[in-house]
């Protein structure tokens, strides 16, 4: 009788619950807060990338005259690239590649005369298709949406007829 009553102890029942308690919640825990840090950093990325569209868009207005400007589109896509005109050191973000920048020039307005001249012109800058690559290999790669910065110039010093 004596051992029966040792067997039905709450010391004895009770061993290892604990642990089996803590490991659940420490992995539901630890899920959650890897899922808010990597959303955090996704988060992260496409303001980066909606900042340096944005930066290369103003300074695109204000240099890019038309699609054929290749060496001003090139320093627009570095400006979304590397943060700066000049393409050195690393991207801003890993993985970003000049093709997945693009830069466009849509004549709205233009002058007649000979040679004709744009007047207005909508100048676009997007990144589309960069994979966001998480830290915790459980998870599968996700594209970042696209995101397009528009802006438009003015006349140029240019007075339509």
């Amino acid at each position: 009788m004596n051992r029966r009553s040792k067997s039905n102890s709450p010391l004895r029942t009770d061993k290892g619950q604990s642990l089996v308690e803590m490991a659940l919640v420490c992995m539901i825990f630890f899920f959650l807060l890897f899922g808010i840090l990597e959303f955090g950093r996704a988060l992260y990325y496409y303001n980066t990338i909606v900042q340096n569209t944005r930066a290369a868009a103003r300074w695109a207005v204000v240099n890019v005259l038309d699609n054929s400007d290749a060496a001003d589109i090139t320093t627009t896509q570095n400006i979304v690239l590397y943060g700066g005109p000049i393409a050195s050191g690393t991207p801003v973000l890993p993985g970003l590649t000049a093709a997945m920048v693009n830069v466009s020039v849509a004549n709205l307005e233009v002058d007649t005369s000979t040679p004709p001249k744009p007047i207005s012109q909508k100048i676009s800058v997007s990144v589309s298709g960069y994979p966001f690559r998480f830290l915790i290999p459980l998870a599968p790669d996700i594209t970042i949406p696209a995101f397009e910065t528009s802006l438009f110039t003015e006349s140029r010093g240019i007075i339509p007829p």
